[in-house]
């Protein structure tokens, strides 16, 4: 009997050890990635312009060309694949803020998978990818505002540059053809998701053959067939969005290529070492050493190990990758954002090889138990502060009154079911987030909903219903009209207008 149950323990301990540690990251995970995240309105920057454009794709049954207030939108002029995503949601969930959201979330999710995959396979132990997972989720840079708690590109950006990155690296070591389309597949979605930003990290796939010694790989054609259908596919799709709306490809270069990397566009310019710095002191503050360490096991350890190439190849896309950005003449806080699964994969390495080297001069023996609570106590404060973090955010909220319109007018829909016909009233302040919350509720409701800004109060009559938030607003209707007020929450207003004043 003891001998039998000798015998079938093996069989049992390897599968807890596998997936015991990927259960614990996606239960961590939630809190990260999924909690309060409809609790914030949406977002005037850039947030709000689109989910404007998504909801427009629905609004107007025109899946190719984004329109803002009924024109194609020339500013935003990304390629289709994440408003198609953000549409699809909408559809299915309906004009909120977790429709909008849950796109990004589940693709930071993904990412966060990958990095356990990455860190897993590479450093052979499922502990580590659990920490590289960690230090993701973890990371400020990654977990914010316009990256993963937010409806922008950049969560879903960085779920393709990461695929693809990590088949290139798998290609150049087993030479396989599947990871080369891996690669092509990776970076051809994103860049219908983001456009230029999608191949920023050519060099660093470049750079990357170089410091591995890899050019015979490029003597198979698959790498090439692969680069191939990218550009054909987004050749296509630039000719066909142009033609559908003339004007597209200037914008493009304008807004997309040129203009950012030779001028600043719109204030947002910032030296050199900009990128650098924020990594040091905000963004990955608490994992730059142990992602520095990784990067340098690709000149320290045995040439051909999993960590050295782990080591080169990631350096080099991350290294190539952030001169770029920095070398940019427009620096944005958020572009950045798909160097952190690399970098979280690179600080899993350090620690995970320069913990093993201790463990081996000291004689140390760890149990799966020890190592699993080892990483859990490393990621503790981090975990906590993050998580600290995202509950400020849900308190600020209401700052921006102008933001604030949906969270009103669903209660108003609640108390007013009857009331389908009203005007939001503005500030007067540049701010998409009111006429998004305007279309949605055209859309959602089929309410007929104006929209007039402070200076136009007068141009309202008696008997019209104004709804208004903020101080400025509420001031411009109640100073021209006598008023009742038939709905209030927080600084918002639900107004029936009575005489002039």
């Amino acid at each position: 009997m003891l001998s039998h149950s000798r015998s079938i323990q093996p069989a049992v301990s390897p599968f807890w050890h596998r997936y015991l540690p990927l259960l614990l990251l996606l239960i961590l995970a939630y809190f990260p990635l999924f909690w309060q995240l409809s609790s914030f309105p949406v977002q005037q920057w850039d947030e709000s312009r689109t989910a404007l454009d998504a909801l427009g794709m629905l609004v107007h049954h025109d899946w190719l060309v984004a329109r803002y207030l009924g024109e194609p939108d020339f500013w935003n002029c990304k390629p289709p694949l994440w408003l198609w995503t953000l549409a699809g949601s909408i559809h299915l969930f309906g004009p909120t803020e977790l429709g909008l959201r849950l796109p990004a979330a589940l693709a930071a999710l993904a990412t966060v998978g990958l990095t356990y995959y990455a860190a897993a396979r590479w450093l052979r132990s499922p502990v580590a990818g659990l920490l590289a997972g960690l230090v993701l989720l973890t990371s400020p840079g990654y977990v914010c505002f316009h990256v993963a708690r937010t409806a922008d590109f950049d969560a879903f950006l960085t779920l393709w540059t990461t695929g693809g990155t990590l088949s290139w690296l798998a290609y150049l070591r087993t030479g396989r053809a599947r990871w080369a389309w891996g690669t092509g597949v990776g970076f051809m979605l994103a860049i219908l998701t983001k456009g230029i930003a999608g191949a920023m990290f050519g060099p660093g796939l470049v750079l990357a053959v170089a410091l591995t010694g890899s050019w015979a790989r490029l003597r198979n054609p698959t790498p090439w067939l692969a680069a191939g259908l990218v550009l054909l596919v987004t050749a296509s799709w630039y000719l066909v969005r142009e033609a559908a709306a003339p004007g597209y490809l200037q914008a493009v270069w304008q807004y997309e290529v040129g203009g950012p990397a030779a001028h600043e566009l719109e204030g947002n310019n910032a030296p050199f070492e900009w990128y650098l710095s924020l990594l040091a002191h905000t963004k990955f503050a608490l994992w730059l050493l142990p992602a520095l360490l990784g990067m340098s096991l690709g000149w320290w350890q045995p040439k051909g190990s999993t960590a050295w190439w782990l080591g080169r190849v990631l350096t080099a896309v991350v290294g190539s990758f952030l001169l770029v950005l920095s070398l940019a003449q427009t620096k944005l806080f958020w572009y950045d954002a798909p160097a952190f699964p690399l970098m979280a994969v690179l600080a899993a390495a350090g620690l995970t090889v320069g913990f093993r080297l201790i463990r081996q001069a000291a004689g140390l023996r760890l149990s799966f138990l020890g190592l699993l609570a080892g990483v859990l106590g490393i990621a503790a404060f981090p975990y906590l502060n993050q998580v600290q973090y995202l509950r400020q955010l849900s308190k600020y909220r209401f700052d921006n009154h102008q933001l604030v319109y949906g969270h009103h007018l669903r209660q108003q829909w609640q108390q007013q079911p009857g009331l389908w016909q009203y005007t939001l009233g503005t500030d007067g302040s540049f701010n998409d987030a009111p006429l998004f919350y305007q279309m949605a509720a055209q859309y959602q409701q089929s309410h007929t909903v104006a929209r007039r800004a402070a200076w136009q109060a007068a141009e309202s009559a008696p008997g019209d219903v104004v709804v208004v938030c903020g101080q400025k607003a509420t001031r411009a209707w109640q100073t021209a009209f006598q008023t009742e007020t038939l709905v209030q929450s927080d600084s918002c207003r639900t107004l029936r207008l009575g005489a002039r004043r």
